[in-house]
């Protein structure tokens, strides 16, 4: 990989506030989210809210930031949804602060399939109940969670984001 590869090296504009003011936005918004059969959108608030800030902020402390970019956005879904800090919408939070990231990194987005994301999402939930649980531990491995996310960036990254990994 070239030494100018686009890579995510910046991630001083989020926070682990940000996981938490993203996941409550999903759950206050008409959008679906799992709230479960006996709690209120009050009780799931609290949850959100009192997920250890240590634990987001290691997910942004030990981020690759050497690593390529196709791998870097695979890695980041990894740790996030496998993690699964939140009752719901791990997928959507992981997501949003993840383009986040890359539009503040200068990095084009592309266009990224609604379909292609719901079948990665889908995929993702069988995988992640079929593995072992990521723990803060091992945020950052590449296992079958890992490659399914892999594939997904493969697929809607920029092809010039891809072709710089692959040598």
């Amino acid at each position: 990989m070239s030494q100018d590869a686009p890579r995510i090296t910046d991630l001083s504009s989020i926070s682990a506030e940000n996981f938490k003011f993203r996941n409550t936005s999903f759950l206050m918004s008409e959008a679906q989210y799992d709230v479960g059969p006996h709690a209120s959108k009050e009780a799931v608030r609290r949850e959100i809210w009192v997920v250890r800030n240590g634990d987001l902020r290691r997910v942004i402390r030990d981020f690759p930031t050497e690593a390529p970019l196709v791998e870097q956005c695979a890695l980041w879904m990894h740790a996030v949804v496998g993690k699964h800090f939140f009752r719901d919408a791990n997928h959507r939070t992981a997501i949003a602060l993840l383009r986040k990231l890359l539009t503040e990194n200068g990095i084009e987005l592309g266009s990224w399939s609604p379909d292609r994301t719901r079948q990665a999402r889908d995929e993702s939930h069988e995988v992640r109940r079929a593995i072992p649980n990521v723990t803060l531990d091992t945020l950052y491995e590449k296992d079958e969670l890992y490659e399914v996310w892999l594939r997904y960036f493969r697929d809607v990254l920029p092809q010039e984001y891809v072709d710089c990994t692959e040598s």
